[in-house]
């Protein structure tokens, strides 16, 4: 083992521990690791920040700043009031709950979901006289299962930072802007339905129905303009801007053309028009998800350039040499499904799907198969409220014990699992 191999293996092992050990953000972790690597000497500066110029970044970056955008209008908190009127069922109440989530998904990640339907949730359930408990931790399940299946949010570059991660490695990518709908598709259908039925019906009643008062008090801005200041002219701008963003970045997915061309043009227009001024744009490219994707890419470039890579591809092969394909991937479910109940799910996935990409890329594997069971095990989060920021909100706003996490986090976990199990190793089968 070579001294480079060491310093490699050290720096990727130190980023994981830190991750794991919920001390140090996950986007300040993977920060650390291409100034540990520059200043090591194993990478130079352009390998080890080359990163801040890949069209994922970019495309990521300005499709925040578009997210951003629509959430400043008024169109989600008037589309929920629309949805739900009078007395209704909690089945209901939860659909009518679910169409904001499912369309905030498209542009948000689970968490900032949460953050803005939360309020939503206490004015709701004010108004229909019924308990948070019903409706939070199903609402948390909701965002956390839709995010990121229509790649048209600051998820759309995702595939992007994939196959960057496998070319890195000298492997070639294959993850496609549809590769993640395709996976995720079984679970959608599957469990949508499960969540807006029975983890309705299981959650507890625990009588915590807001005030009116209290609803006043959780919903920013209540009494005023809940477009953030937006005329209706804005509002009417984003909304177009915004589908015509959607409809450029499909185009060019299609078609095989540079996908952040029309996330780029989309997020200039927003800022030149005053709809989102330069402070809210450079506060959206300020996202977590930019500053992981940046400091994890030149990590998979050092693992092929000092041979680290072929070192730990030779030991997974020995410790599971046994091991059928079928099940070195669902063993890799397995241990990130397992790790994201007790550590954020991003910080599981983004500390394994490296070494999936080389250990496919070491044994000539299609890589989608192992990195896709690593987000497919650290996306099963719903058994405690440790495994996810928007569970933990949830937990709090819900007022829930971990007991009633348990309890209707279990039936999803299960049905997630045999839909994983039964589904995706055929679509993208490891070898």
């Amino acid at each position: 083992m070579t001294p480079q191999i060491t310093i490699v293996l050290i720096i990727f092992l130190l980023f994981i521990a830190l991750i794991l050990s919920g001390k140090v953000k996950i986007h300040v972790a993977a920060m650390m690791i291409p100034i540990a690597l520059e200043i090591t000497g194993v990478l130079d500066f352009k390998a080890a920040w080359g990163g801040m110029l890949n069209s994922s970044i970019v495309m990521m970056a300005a499709m925040f700043v578009v997210g951003a955008a629509v959430g400043k209008t008024s169109i989600v908190s008037r589309l929920s009031k629309t949805l739900i009127r009078g007395e209704s069922s909690d089945f209901k109440i939860m659909l009518g709950i679910s169409v904001p989530i499912i369309l905030l998904s498209c542009v948000v990640n689970a968490t900032a979901i949460m953050t803005i339907m939360i309020p939503m949730i206490v004015g709701i359930c004010a108004e229909q006289k019924r308990p948070l408990s019903k409706f939070v931790f199903a609402s948390a399940c909701l965002a956390q299962l839709w995010a990121g299946f229509i790649p048209i949010g600051g998820n759309a570059g995702g595939y992007l930072a994939q196959n960057t991660i496998v070319e890195n490695l000298g492997g070639t990518g294959t993850f496609t802007y549809f590769t993640n709908m395709v996976v995720k598709a079984p679970a959608i259908i599957f469990l949508t339905p499960v969540i807006i039925w029975l983890t309705v019906k299981m959650a507890p009643d625990l009588g915590n129905v807001p005030t009116a008062a209290e609803a006043n008090a959780s919903t920013p801005g209540a009494g005023k303009n809940r477009g953030g200041g937006m005329t209706p002219g804005q509002e009417k701008l984003t909304a177009v801007i915004f589908g015509a963003t959607i409809l450029g970045i499909m185009t060019c997915a299609i078609l095989k053309i540079n996908t952040w061309y029309p996330a780029c043009v989309g997020a200039m227009v927003l800022v030149l028009s005053g709809v989102i001024n330069d402070r809210e744009a450079i506060k959206a490219m300020s996202n977590p998800v930019i500053f992981i994707t940046i400091g994890t890419m030149p990590l998979s470039t050092a693992l092929k350039t000092t041979g680290a890579d072929v070192l730990l591809a030779d030991t997974f092969n020995k410790l599971t040499g046994n091991m059928s394909p079928f099940m070195t991937m669902v063993s890799m479910y397995i241990v990130c499904f397992v790790l994201t109940q007790f550590v954020t799910n991003s910080a599981v996935n983004n500390a394994f799907k490296t070494l999936a990409a080389l250990i496919c890329v070491q044994n000539g594997f299609d890589a989608r198969a192992l990195m896709l069971s690593c987000q497919e095990g650290s996306s099963n989060c719903y058994l405690t409220p440790m495994a996810a920021p928007a569970m933990t909100m949830a937990y709090e706003a819900g007022g829930y014990k971990m007991k009633d996490y348990l309890k209707m986090g279990f039936v999803l976990c299960i049905i997630r699992f045999i839909l994983f199990v039964v589904y995706v190793p055929f679509v993208f089968p490891l070898q």
